[in-house]
C-alpha cells in the first residue's frame, strides 16, 4: 500500500474524530444544544460542583466545603471530587453558562480521550494508523459508556490512554537502563493518577487494580513471583519506585484530606452480590441497541413474563448500570483473542508481555463476576485497599473497553491490515459494522438546558443577612425521575419532592449565590441528614431540630409558591 502524505493522514484523523463525536453527542447536537448528559438529578449535583471548584478559583472560596450539609466540614468527601473536570470547566465558564459549560467539559475529555488513544496505538504502539483511528473510534463511542454517559464522571476514562503511555515509556525507559528517564516518567503517571483520583474515584481505582494484577501476573509468567526474586527485582528498579511512590504519596495528600475523614465516619459501601457481573451483563447493550437491541427486548419480555405483575426486577437486573456489556461481534473478536494468546498449542509465537496483559484481563474480568450467590470479588473487597469505596462494580466494564481493543487488535491487526489493501471494501464494511453495534438508541441526554434556566435563574438571592439557606421548593412544577430512577413522573405544584429535586436545586443555588445550604444528597449523607419529603407538615420541623442542634441562626427558607418566596423561620 502507498505511503499516505502527512495531510491526507492529518484530513483523515479530523474527518474520523468529526464522526465519533458526532455519534457521541448527536442528541444534543439535534436538540439545538439545549439537552446535556444527564438528567436533572446527578447532573445538577455535578454542575454543582463543577461551579464549587470555579469559586474556589475566581473567589477564593475554601476548596473542600462546596457549600452544602452545612455546616459540616470537609463535605467534598461525600461525593467523587471532580477536581479535574472543575478546571476544564472554569475555562469554558468564561464563555458559556453552567450547562453548556458541562457539556464541553465532557467534550474535552471525549477528546483527550480519542486524541491519546490514537497516539497511544500509532506512536507508543507503532501500529499502523487505520488501526489507530480504528481503536480511537471505538473506545470514544463504546455502547457501555454510550448508556452511562449521565453519569459523567464516567468520561474521566480519557485518562487511561494518557496514563497507559506513561507507564510504558517508564518500563522502556528502565528496560533500556535510562532510570532518571524512567523516574521522570513514573512521577508523571503518578501525579495523573493522584489528580484522577481527587476526580472520580471509580476508574481511577480500576486502572490500580489493574496494574497491580498485570504486575503480579508479569512477576509469575516471568519467573520474579517467589520473594527472594522479587525483592530482587525491586531492588534493581529502586530508583524509578522510589520516584514513583514518592510523587503519588506527596499529590495523593489532598485526596487523603478529603476522604479518609469521611469514609471513617461512613464507613464506605458494604458488600452487596447485586452491583455485580453477571454472565448476561458481558454482552448487555440494552434493548435500545440498534444491531442487537431485539436480543435484549426478548429476554425483557421473557423475564416479565416468569415474574410476578408489577415486579420490577426484569429492570434491576437487565436495565441501568448493568448495560455495560460488549456488543456481540466485539465480544466474539474479544474471546477468540484470550484463546488465541493464553492457550498452549505448538507454534504458539505470542509474546510475553501480550500474554501477561491477556491474562490480567481474564483475572480481573473473573474476580468481578457473580456466580449465583457467590463471587470472587468478595476477597477484593475485604482483602484489597480501597475495595470499600466501590459500589458498581459492574463500571470495571467501562474500564476495560480500551484493554480488549488492544488485545483484540493486537491478535488481528495483521489480518485487519491485509484485508484493508487485498479488499478494502470487505474492510470498510466490517469496520462500519463494529461501529454500528455500538450505537443506542437508548438517550442520555435529558437535561434541557433551556428548563432549568427557566425555573432557576429567576429566583432572587437570600436576602442579605441570610448565612445558610434551606429550600421547600424552587420551582412550581416538575417532572423527576420516579424511585426505579426511568419513568418520568410530572408533578403538579405543591406536589411531593422526594429526596432530589429540592435538595440538588438547592446545592446548585448555593453555588450560584454562594451561601451555604443545609441541603443535598451525594453518595453518602451527613448522618442526621433528614431533608427528604420537603412538601411533608414535618419538614420545617426538621430543619428546625438539625439547625438548633448544630447552632445555626439566621438561616432562610426557600418556597417559591409564597408571595415572597424568601422568610427567616429560625432568626
Amino acid at each position: 500500500m502507498p505511503r499516505r502524505s502527512p495531510a491526507l493522514s492529518s484530513i483523515a484523523f479530523f474527518i474520523v474524530y468529526g464522526a465519533a463525536m458526532f455519534l457521541c453527542f448527536r442528541e444534543t447536537i439535534l436538540s439545538g444544544f439545549d439537552l446535556g448528559f444527564g438528567d436533572r438529578g446527578d447532573s445538577l449535583i455535578e454542575i454543582s460542583l463543577l461551579e464549587h471548584w470555579r469559586n474556589v478559583l475566581v473567589h477564593g472560596t475554601t476548596w473542600n466545603l462546596p457549600g452544602y450539609f452545612h455546616p459540616y466540614p470537609d463535605t467534598l468527601g461525600y461525593n467523587d471530587g471532580y477536581f479535574l473536570y472543575g478546571l476544564v470547566y472554569s475555562f469554558w465558564r468564561l464563555f458559556a453558562d453552567p450547562f453548556h459549560a458541562d457539556t464541553l467539559n465532557i467534550a474535552t475529555f471525549k477528546t483527550i480521550g480519542f486524541v491519546s488513544a490514537y497516539f497511544l496505538v500509532a506512536r507508543s504502539l507503532c501500529w499502523e494508523r487505520p488501526i489507530a483511528l480504528m481503536i480511537a473510534t471505538l473506545f470514544t463511542i463504546a455502547s457501555g459508556m454510550a448508556i452511562q454517559a449521565g453519569h459523567a464522571q464516567l468520561h474521566i476514562i480519557g485518562l487511561l490512554p494518557i496514563v497507559t503511555m506513561l507507564g510504558i515509556a517508564m518500563i522502556r525507559a528502565e528496560r533500556a537502563g535510562r532510570h532518571r528517564r524512567s523516574a521522570a516518567f513514573g512521577g508523571g503517571f503518578a501525579a495523573v493518577m493522584a489528580a484522577w483520583f481527587l476526580t472520580s474515584y471509580y476508574l481511577a481505582w480500576f486502572t490500580i487494580l489493574f496494574a497491580g494484577i498485570l504486575a503480579l501476573c508479569w512477576m509469575w509468567k516471568s519467573g520474579q513471583i517467589a520473594p527472594r526474586k522479587a525483592i530482587a527485582l525491586a531492588r534493581r528498579h529502586i530508583v524509578t519506585l522510589a520516584a514513583t511512590g514518592f510523587v503519588f504519596a506527596l499529590c495523593i495528600v489532598p485526596f487523603l484530606i478529603v476522604y479518609m475523614a469521611k469514609l471513617a465516619e461512613t464507613g464506605g459501601h458494604g458488600y452487596k452480590i447485586s452491583p455485580l457481573v453477571t454472565f448476561v451483563d458481558l454482552i448487555n447493550v440494552g434493548p435500545g441497541n440498534y444491531v442487537w437491541g431485539w436480543i435484549f427486548q426478548l429476554l425483557e419480555a421473557l423475564f416479565s413474563a416468569l415474574v410476578p405483575a408489577g415486579s420490577n426486577l426484569p429492570e434491576r437486573f437487565l436495565r441501568g448500570e448493568h448495560e455495560t456489556g460488549f456488543p456481540l461481534i466485539l465480544f466474539a473478536l474479544i474471546i477468540l483473542a484470550m484463546l488465541r494468546v493464553l492457550r498452549r498449542q505448538p507454534g504458539s509465537t505470542a509474546p510475553l508481555d501480550l500474554r501477561v496483559f491477556a491474562l490480567a484481563i481474564v483475572i480481573s474480568w473473573g474476580l468481578t463476576l457473580q456466580l449465583w450467590i457467590l463471587s470472587p470479588w468478595l476477597l477484593v473487597h475485604y482483602l484489597v485497599p480501597g475495595a470499600s469505596g466501590i459500589r458498581v462494580v459492574l463500571r470495571y466494564q467501562l474500564f476495560l473497553i480500551l484493554p480488549v481493543l488492544l488485545l483484540v487488535f493486537a491478535v488481528y491487526r495483521e489480518q485487519a491490515m491485509h484485508m484493508m489493501r487485498k479488499t478494502p471494501w470487505m474492510a470498510a464494511g466490517f469496520a462500519a459494522l463494529l461501529v454500528a453495534e455500538q450505537l443506542t438508541a437508548e438517550p442520555a441526554a435529558q437535561l434541557s438546558r433551556a428548563r432549568q434556566i427557566q425555573d432557576l435563574w429567576h429566583i432572587p438571592a437570600p436576602p442579605a443577612g441570610c448565612r445558610s439557606f434551606y429550600v421547600v421548593l424552587a420551582r412550581t412544577s416538575e417532572e423527576v425521575p420516579d424511585k426505579a430512577g426511568s419513568a418520568i413522573k410530572a408533578l403538579k405544584p405543591g406536589e411531593g419532592n422526594g429526596v432530589y429535586p429540592h435538595n440538588v436545586d438547592a446545592m446548585l443555588l448555593a453555588q450560584i449565590w454562594r451561601v451555604p445550604t443545609i441541603n443535598g444528597f451525594s453518595t453518602f449523607n451527613p448522618p442526621d441528614w433528614n431533608f427528604a419529603d420537603s412538601n411533608l407538615a414535618d419538614y420545617d420541623a426538621r430543619v428546625r431540630a438539625y439547625a438548633d442542634q448544630h447552632g445555626l441562626r439566621a438561616v432562610c427558607r426557600l418556597d417559591v409558591r409564597q408571595p415572597q418566596p424568601w422568610s427567616r423561620p429560625i432568626a
